[in-house]
């Protein structure tokens, strides 16, 4: 069969997909990755091939911090008017406030039929020449769902804890309550225009798809309930690869911790980077090595670097969490995935309380955003016993230096890594799924 994968123009999106893509080229089918011809190295360095769905001088997306100052201020009054629980805020603002953005950079919200949408225009001719079977896209490229119907193929989003979907339901039943003010379906809008544009209803089938291929385990994805078919597959820890670096091994004999705060974070967000002097601060009045993959703005505000902390701007996960005692992280589900598949304890760095977006206009600065997967990764690896969540918003490098010990020294943590490792594994491989997807794709 042919299967196209639509991704939002990211390295750290296309990760999690790559090795289902290889062990369906391994299979027998035809696989092309589509989407911003500014993706089109990105994917042909995994071995994959690349359909650029529109001109090179269409310009590349902002993602998470584009400036949308209206729309941005009209779902500020939506979830005024939703009136939700502070645990459910949490979700939908991640939802809001970064999924919804990315998605703007390609389907104009409140937009119109005549609008020009170049990428979206070029996935669906792309789609109606070559004709897939099925497409399996990105939760932040959901145009995809549109164009898949509009040439009558079967599609499934890849999703992590399913944000989206909870959220689109979650708006959907308080809607539907009998005292909130009408108010405007955020995905609705964000897809009506291209839906009108292909006559493709903008429902349940477009928004979620026909089934939603998983690689969270069931323990991470329980608080957020969907009412969709969710087929699971495990996340095999996978980036960008180098060659290995001669300090790597042989592994010395203290204890080597990771610190890792988010290649998509550099990349696509202003994010403010002034707890990372307590952090090394902390770690460098330890008996330990450290490797921190920092950048030069995640470093801006470093007057030095402790002696016992080694600083590259990258090292595949893959090869470094193996050699670690301990992963000190920014919350993202591919890194918390790689130590979970090292087996190795972890420490989620929670800065909920600080900002991570300030979004400028010409008036000046118009709203800020808030980073908000920690607190899902975090609550996953407390509640396996691998580890704890660094509140950046109440730290001292007493108490950083406390909890790392504690995670380094006490074998519960340990134990506890070995647990998430376990419920990792318990998912089909991508192998095993492909015969799972020529099913679900070709029986219909």
């Amino acid at each position: 069969m042919r299967v196209a994968i639509a991704m939002w123009p990211a390295p750290a999106h296309l990760y999690p997909f790559t090795p289902l893509a290889w062990a369906l080229r391994a299979a027998g089918h035809e696989v092309f990755v589509v989407s911003h011809p500014c993706f089109g190295d990105a994917v042909s360095e995994e071995g994959l091939s690349f359909a650029a769905i529109c001109d090179p001088d269409v310009p590349p997306p902002f993602g998470p911090g584009g400036v949308y100052p209206e729309e941005r201020a009209e779902i500020a009054r939506i979830t005024e008017a939703m009136n939700l629980p502070v645990d459910q805020l949490v979700n939908w603002n991640t939802f809001s406030q970064f999924f919804l953005p990315s998605m703007w950079d390609f389907t104009r919200y409140r937009g119109s039929a005549t609008d020009s949408m170049p990428v979206m225009d070029g996935m669906v001719r792309f789609f109606r020449e070559w004709r897939p079977d099925l497409v399996i896209w990105d939760p932040c490229f959901p145009g995809a769902g549109v164009a898949a119907r509009a040439c009558g193929a079967r599609h499934a989003r890849f999703s992590g804890p399913d944000i989206v979907g909870w959220s689109i339901e979650t708006f959907q039943r308080i809607a539907a309550e009998a005292d909130v003010p009408p108010i405007a379906d955020p995905m609705v809008e964000t897809l009506r225009a291209m839906g009108e544009k292909y006559d493709v209803p903008i429902d349940r089938e477009t928004l979620l798809g026909n089934f939603t291929i998983n690689p969270m385990p069931p323990s991470v994805q329980a608080h957020l309930p969907v009412d969709t078919r969710m087929v699971p597959v495990r996340w095999l820890a996978h980036s960008k690869q180098s060659a290995s670096p001669a300090w790597l091994y042989p592994v010395p004999d203290r204890p080597r911790v990771a610190l890792s705060l988010g290649v998509s974070m550099r990349a696509f967000l202003a994010a403010d980077w002034n707890y990372v002097p307590m952090l090394l601060d902390a770690l460098g009045g330890l008996d330990v090595e450290v490797v921190a993959t920092l950048n030069d703005n995640q470093l801006a505000n470093v007057t030095k670097i402790p002696d016992n902390v080694r600083v590259v701007e990258y090292v595949p996960l893959n090869q470094l969490a193996p050699t670690c005692s301990a992963v000190i992280h920014h919350g993202g589900l591919a890194t918390m995935a790689g130590a979970a598949s090292a087996r190795v304890p972890q420490l989620v760095v929670d800065f909920l309380d600080l900002p991570v977006i300030a979004e400028t206009s010409e008036d000046g600065v118009v709203g800020a955003t808030r980073y908000a997967l920690a607190p899902t990764t975090g609550k996953y690896v407390t509640d396996h016993g691998a580890g704890g969540v660094l509140d950046m918003s109440k730290a001292s490098v007493e108490g950083i230096r406390d909890q790392v010990m504690r995670v380094l020294t006490e074998p519960s943590y340990k134990a506890g890594a070995n647990r998430l490792h376990e419920d990792q594994i318990a998912a089909p491989s991508p192998r095993d799924l492909v015969p799972v997807l020529e099913t679900l794709t070709l029986s219909v």
